[in-house]
């Protein structure tokens, strides 16, 4: 038995320079890994502002697109009233009028569009979309 307690002794003083070697404390990260970490969390929110801001200009490009050939259609509309005669034009011309209205509100809302910032772009987007299709149907 008295072997046993001298062999945990000199096995313990044996493995204490081990033990010294290793940092268990729950000291606070150094500086330079805080500031990775930040760095790489701005990098991140960066990233995701960049990414916001090409797809709402993406979607900007591809409605002023679709205004542009809606404009077409209401001068191709506007043409053919002004040819018209009769009851074909006063239908035509109250088409024109309605179809105008409905341009200028899409026009405003893909302003808006433009204007938001790229954290609240998606909140005015549906609008814009809604007035397109609102535009859309005035055609048909």
């Amino acid at each position: 038995m008295r072997h046993a307690g001298t062999l945990a002794l000199v096995l313990a003083i044996a493995l204490l320079p081990l033990r010294c070697g290793t940092n268990t404390s729950s000291s606070p990260p150094s500086k330079s890994t805080t500031s990775d970490a930040k760095e790489k969390i701005r990098d991140a929110v960066d990233a995701t502002g960049e990414a916001a801001k090409a797809k709402k200009d993406e979607f900007v490009r591809d409605f002023q697109k679709g205004l542009d050939v809606l404009d077409m259609k209401l001068q191709a509309l506007e043409q053919r009233a002004a040819e018209a005669k009769g009851d074909t034009k006063t239908e035509l011309d109250e088409k024109v009028k309605v179809a105008k209205a409905k341009r200028d509100v899409a026009a405003k809302k893909l302003s808006e569009l433009k204007e938001a910032s790229h954290d609240r772009w998606e909140k005015v987007k549906d609008g814009v979309g809604n007035a397109f299709d609102d535009l859309k149907k005035a055609f048909e």
